[in-house]
């Protein structure tokens, strides 16, 4: 995958539509980020191995937050095929409508693991939450996009054109790229703080010329007859669906830690061999048909993150050498975004301790 984008705005002063005024932070990347899985996906079909499940009174519940506006195949999959049971957890599943949300929840020690993106999280370890990015799940290479009407067939168009993108998100920080990289600066366009969900009807009524956004609300700008003009892959964005946990949480559980991570690896073998049987689950909870959510996941052009991957310097990296990796440089670049935005006051000058890659090892160690 391409590094991410090396570029850094000022803030400005942002364009407000009469009803459409600026809405609240929602701190998720869309990716949401998966997965038909790709070419670029090394499939596996090598049969789940069943595991003995020990008595879930062993160990304590495990409180799994998770982004409802994103996709989650593989932690449906987990959750609702039984892995996390087969290998002794008693899990507790989370809503959260997005990634920002789940900031408060982890701070109050409401949930011990969420599945969420590099934007909250790094806000959450920014603003003194101890919490490590333990593992990967997908990187959604055309999720998030930015998609325009007939009166901007290229983002050079965009020029004058007013924009709808959330604010101090993922999708916020691709948007000043890709017009930085057609020669726009911000002053040249109208952005408007909107959540994902409302952009379709903005679209339509003609109050924005085009949005930044992630499935599933790129795919209803595309029908409406938006036309995808940019790509976090055609900009070089770095994008990834992660799980994080409270350290707290995990060094006082490690074998949860390593059940954890044994479940996923099952969920994930289960989703590869036949990834239109694991899409059920979401396509459920998404209230689409089976057609329907494989055309949006179509669209995701995800790539799954697998578990023998995980250790390279493209994600978690080696134990104790996050430093080496593109997902260590798109957090520092992202918290200069942020606090160059305003979006954080400071961002630590180490951030090697958010990324742990230490317990997929251990796991991998012991397979």
């Amino acid at each position: 995958m391409q590094r991410s984008v090396k570029h850094f705005f000022s803030r400005r002063k942002f364009f407000a539509l009469g009803s459409l005024t600026a809405c609240s932070l929602a701190f998720a990347i869309g990716c949401a980020p998966t997965e038909k899985v790709t070419d670029a996906v090394e499939t596996t079909t090598e049969a789940v191995t069943e595991v003995a499940a020990a008595p879930a009174a062993d160990m304590p519940k495990v409180r799994v937050g998770f982004q409802t506006g994103d996709i989650n195949n593989i932690t449906m999959v987990a959750a609702k095929e039984g892995y996390f049971e087969k290998v002794g957890l008693d899990v507790e599943l989370a809503p959260y409508s997005s990634g920002g949300a789940m900031v408060p929840a982890l701070a109050a020690g409401e949930v011990d693991i969420t599945w969420f993106f590099p934007f909250p999280s790094l806000t959450a370890f920014a603003t003194g939450i101890d919490i490590e990015v333990v593992l990967l799940d997908h990187a959604p290479l055309t999720a998030e996009r930015l998609i325009a009407g007939e009166a901007a067939p290229d983002v050079a168009s965009l020029n004058g054109k007013t924009i709808g993108v959330t604010i101090g998100t993922s999708g916020h920080h691709s948007l000043l790229a890709a017009i930085d990289q057609a020669g726009i600066s911000q002053n040249d366009v109208n952005l408007v703080n909107l959540n994902p969900s409302e952009m379709a009807a903005a679209f339509a009524a003609g109050k924005i010329d085009a949005a930044w956004t992630w499935e599933p609300a790129a795919g209803k700008l595309n029908e409406l007859g938006g036309k995808d003009i940019a790509t976090a892959k055609s900009i070089g964005a770095y994008a990834v669906a992660l799980w994080a946990v409270r350290k707290e949480f995990a060094e006082a559980n490690p074998e949860v830690m390593t059940k954890f991570m044994e479940a996923w690896d099952m969920a994930q073998q289960d989703y590869l061999a036949d990834p239109k049987s694991g899409q059920k689950w979401e396509a459920e909870r998404l209230n689409l048909t089976p057609e329907e959510f494989g055309a949006m996941v179509g669209r995701q052009g995800s790539t799954v993150v697998l578990m023998e991957n995980q250790l390279t310097d493209e994600w978690l990296g080696a134990p104790g050498q996050p430093q080496s990796t593109n997902l260590y440089k798109a957090y520092e670049e992202y918290g200069a975004f942020l606090v160059d935005q305003g979006r954080l006051d400071s961002v630590p000058e180490d951030l090697a301790p958010l990324i742990n890659s230490s317990y997929v090892a251990d796991y991998l160690e012991s397979k």
